[in-house]
């Protein structure tokens, strides 16, 4: 625009804020053309369409029109600006318009943040730990016996109740003699030591049997999910009902065959069970080495991080809490605060990656897209409706596109890394978050 007056000035961080002017001449301009427009069509009592006097079209019109107008400046001079500065915004705006004076240019204030300029480091030299695990025998036993526990029958006992034993109980818990929301269950079933519950609650239901009843006294956790709980002192009335104790599957051929082995034979489960934990492995190894380099090129690249895009990615963290969770009330869910730390380290990642895909020119691989689609959809029964969906959802396809840019990403540091191998128990590798 002609006269358009910019002034960009540097503030903390990576902020900058934009002052932009536009000439009175300009909105006049605009302002006119909206009048004559109006004109041609205005429908008012007494006129004939097309035939309403100036002035009347003024009054009637004039606030709603110089609204849209200056409406329209604020959207468009914005985009010239940013364009004519060669900015880059990492969220929208934040505006703050000056008082528009009739006669004079109108004004406003745009506040933004950059992406941040910075050369990728370390990428010449990497070098990260690597897995090495060797499945045992004692794995493979362990892995069994878990087998025979997901087929075995939970019988109800008299004696006293242990360690991985089974409660059916019925609890209330107050806060300050109040029952407060969620501390109240019917007929609910816990298994003990398992992590379901708080450990004192866990610890205080050891040693009891059937038909017994139990006061509990526990403090909530300083890092309670729920923070209104947390650190707060809680007394539960709990009601025993059942206490049942498992009792493991036997390895017959029943058994063998329930896991899809027909020939019925122990050895062959065992086989199966093996080649199932080596691809499992395979997996993990993997799943670590990804998340090795990701930590390497994290702590290797400091920079620096707009707030608005951690603010974004700590929402989408928390609507994803809340979509696990079973919670529709944001009240009901941890505060922002509590995903900060994750959302700042996924986005200095996605800045690193997406510089990274940027200054090697790595490109999407449609076949790949092609193949990690028939992935997703043959774990589905009617694969062909769930490619439909994929299709017919561009959000769907960008997940697919940039699932394979991170793979690339990925195969072209593997390429360039050195590994050094770290031994590893098979069990802790596996219990790994």
């Amino acid at each position: 625009m002609k006269d358009l007056k910019i002034n960009v000035n540097d503030k903390a961080g990576l902020k900058k804020e934009i002052r932009i002017s536009v000439p009175f001449s300009a909105i006049e301009e605009k302002r006119t053309s909206r009048f004559i427009q109006i004109a041609k069509t205005a429908k008012l009592p007494g006129f004939r369409p097309g035939k309403v006097p100036d002035k009347v079209i003024h009054q009637q019109y004039g606030g709603k029109v110089i609204q849209e107008v200056l409406s329209d400046f604020l959207d468009s001079t914005y985009i010239e600006s940013i364009r004519e500065k060669n900015l880059k915004p990492a969220g929208p705006p934040e505006v703050k318009i000056d008082e528009y004076i009739e006669g004079k240019d109108f004004t406003y204030t745009a506040t933004i943040e950059v992406y941040p300029e910075f050369e990728l480091r370390g990428l010449d030299k990497i070098s990260i730990e690597k897995p090495k695990v060797a499945i045992s025998q004692k794995d493979i036993n362990a892995m069994i016996e878990n087998l025979q526990k997901q087929r075995g029958i939970w019988n109800p006992v008299e004696r006293p109740s242990e360690k991985e034993d089974q409660l059916l109980v019925d609890f209330e818990g107050k806060i300050d003699g109040e029952v407060f929301e969620g501390g109240v269950a019917k007929d609910f079933v816990m298994t003990l030591g398992n992590g379901q519950m708080l450990p004192e609650f866990d610890d205080a239901l050891l040693n009891v049997k059937a038909n017994e009843d139990k006061e509990i006294q526990l403090t909530f956790p300083d890092n309670y999910h729920k923070e209104e709980l947390a650190k707060k002192k809680a007394v539960f009335s709990v009601s025993v009902k059942e206490v049942k104790a498992l009792e493991v599957a036997e390895i017959d051929e029943t058994f063998v065959r329930s896991f899809g082995v027909e020939s019925g034979d122990a050895k062959d489960l065992i086989d199966e069970v093996k080649a199932s934990m080596e691809k499992e492995l395979e997996a993990k190894i993997n799943d670590e080495i990804k998340k090795n380099l990701m930590t390497y090129l994290r702590e290797n690249n400091s920079i620096e991080i707009p707030e608005v895009m951690v603010h974004q990615e700590a929402h989408a963290l928390q609507k994803d809490w809340m979509s696990q969770a079973g919670i529709e009330k944001v009240e009901e869910a941890p505060e922002l605060n509590n995903f900060e730390s994750i959302a700042k380290e996924r986005v200095q990642l996605g800045l690193l990656v997406n510089e990274l895909v940027r200054i090697q020119d790595i490109k999407v691989d449609q076949d790949r897209v092609k193949t990690k689609l028939e992935e997703i959809t043959n774990r589905y029964p009617k694969p062909e409706e769930i490619r439909k969906m994929y299709d017919e959802t561009p959000q769907l396809m960008d997940q697919i596109k940039s699932a394979v840019i991170e793979d690339l990403v990925i195969e072209w540091l593997i390429e360039r890394t050195d590994f050094q191998d770290k031994a590893v128990e098979f069990k802790e590798l596996m219990n790994r978050s």
